[in-house]
């Protein structure tokens, strides 16, 4: 019932992670939104999430550590080849940077993701978890729907135009 919300707001976070970082290393704020309305990353809501629920299952910093680095490089992995293959995107590119898997994941940023990971099991999750259990259950239904549409828009669009500018309609 609340995997949504968690999926949404990490997934929410994510983007904003991604605004700050782009103007931190470019000049600019521009974030890569993956979906058409809602401004969301979903590879960081899923990886979030299975982050929280493999490295909360034995809560040592260093389980965390190495459950952040493997959720976080399965999941970046598995949505880079899912936008590189199925969808014919890519909104990363490592290739680059040394110690990748075919542009897809690099060392570098699994071992960010690893550090990052405790910011968010420790800290982040514990803060959300109050926020989260007061949203009405009958708001699920109806958050899964809005988030899916906007999903299968997005596969649609990113599938026949094979670029990601498709998402940035607003511009």
């Amino acid at each position: 019932m609340h995997l949504i919300w968690y999926l949404m707001i990490y997934s929410f976070l994510g983007y904003l992670l991604e605004v700050v970082y782009a103007r931190a290393t470019r000049g600019y704020g521009g974030g890569r939104k993956c979906l058409m309305l809602l401004p969301m990353c979903p590879v960081y809501g899923v990886g979030a999430v299975a982050i929280v629920a493999v490295g909360g299952m034995y809560p040592h910093p260093l389980w965390v550590m190495a459950a952040g680095f493997l959720m976080a490089t399965l999941t970046e992995l598995c949505f880079g080849v899912f936008y590189r293959y199925g969808l014919g995107v890519a909104f990363w590119d490592y290739s680059q940077i040394k110690w990748n898997i075919g542009g897809l994941v690099c060392l570098r940023f699994s071992l960010i993701w690893s550090g990052l990971s405790l910011i968010l099991v420790y800290m982040v999750h514990p803060l959300l978890q109050g926020l989260v259990e007061m949203i009405p259950a009958a708001w699920a239904g109806p958050a899964w729907v809005m988030v899916g549409v906007d999903m299968l828009v997005s596969c649609v669009a990113l599938r026949r135009e094979k670029t990601t500018d498709v998402l940035q309609w607003y511009r």
